[in-house]
């Protein structure tokens, strides 16, 4: 009876220690994962905001292009 306790706590303190390397490795792929997201998540938001950049000079770009066009009319006229 005392040799069954005996082998039953191992298994568990075995378990216990095979559960927590299990998790705390899986935790920390979780993070690595976490981190590269988090990278790409700058990235894009750079390249979006280039983006808009440009279609805010691109507007500008128009609004020159209309101006200029209406000045031609009159020097025509």
């Amino acid at each position: 009876m005392q040799t069954e306790i005996i082998v039953a706590i191992i298994a568990f303190i075995g378990t216990l220690v095979g559960s927590y390397f299990a998790n705390s490795k899986t935790t920390a792929v979780m993070q690595e994962q976490i981190k590269s997201l988090k990278e790409d998540i700058n990235t894009l938001s750079t390249r979006v905001d280039k983006h808009n950049n440009l279609v805010e000079r691109m507007s500008a770009v128009e609004q020159s292009t209309k101006s200029a066009h209406h000045r031609i009319d009159r020097i025509e006229g």
